[in-house]
């Protein structure tokens, strides 16, 4: 099954350049990112967000500065393929895009900057790295990325190089088998949209009982369990869910239709405390 609603959750731009490349949407967490990480056979950095751990293994949350490479350590990889609370923090608060930590740095530090927008309000916003206008001349150097879009980040945008589109074909027949939403954005008749299509639904109803089951395990290790009661509150839920999406995509039009654009480089820095939480 197919579905097709505004491409205003992903993207910034009325045309980005991403709708041109070999690309795929599908929910962010550790699976996709071993995924990719698999398929590409590199070890993942984020760019440009400092690595946490340093060669003696010494964390350091907000730490100022650190090659890419420094991604590659053992520590900080089981950071980012665990995605732990830690990661997830900065994948929230932060812009930024998943790259081989084996790259170019000064590459990226060349092609990687996004422009920005001067709102009514006076605030000065800068798109994410799925607006990045040079990203077909980033992705024929690097070959890949992966960038969380979306709101709360919940979705990763995963590129790449038209010499490595099959590695987008190999990931669609992943989150088949896995039984994930994907999809891709599109113009239709001038108009961004977003595609969204079901696996097929053996392998879908498989994955949803799984979820279920886990939400289920939660209910009853925090409150006891769960009868039919709860189904009024989780439609509930379901329905704030849908307005709060739709008011971000009204949020997200209505800035493309500011002007008043400048350069400006994203700059994460460091990672920050977050409450503790349960590895999911």
């Amino acid at each position: 099954m197919e579905t097709t609603s505004s491409a205003g959750l992903f993207f910034s731009s009325a045309q980005p350049a991403a709708v041109g490349l070999p690309h795929l949407i599908t929910a962010l967490d550790a699976e996709l990112i071993g995924k990719v990480a698999h398929l590409t056979k590199a070890k993942i950095g984020l760019w440009n967000i400092p690595a946490p751990f340093d060669e003696q293994d010494v964390f350091e949350r907000a730490r100022e500065a650190a090659p890419l490479s420094a991604w590659m350590l053992p520590a900080n990889q089981a950071e980012i393929l665990s995605f732990g609370a830690q990661v997830q923090e900065v994948i929230f608060g932060t812009k930024l895009m998943m790259v081989d930590a084996d790259f170019n740095e000064a590459t990226l530090a060349r092609i990687a900057v996004t422009t920005g927008k001067r709102l009514e309000t006076g605030a000065y916003v800068t798109p994410g790295f799925q607006d990045l206008p040079q990203l077909a001349e980033l992705l024929e150097l690097c070959g890949w990325t992966l960038i969380p879009v979306g709101p709360e980040r919940s979705k990763g945008l995963f590129l790449t190089g038209r010499a490595r589109a099959d590695w987008i074909v190999k990931l669609e027949e992943w989150c088949e088998r896995e039984g994930r939403n994907q999809g891709r954005a599109r113009l239709e008749n001038g108009r961004l949209v977003y595609v969204e299509r079901s696996a097929p639904e053996k392998y879908r109803s498989n994955a949803v009982a799984h979820c279920i089951d886990g939400f289920l395990g939660d209910m009853e290790m925090y409150f006891g369990g769960a009868d039919e009661s709860i189904l009024d509150a989780v439609g509930e839920r379901i329905r704030a869910r849908r307005q709060l999406q739709e008011s971000i995509a009204r949020s997200k039009q209505d800035q493309t239709q500011v002007g008043g654009a400048g350069v400006h480089a994203n700059t994460g820095r460091g990672f920050h405390p977050v409450p503790p939480q349960r590895a999911r």
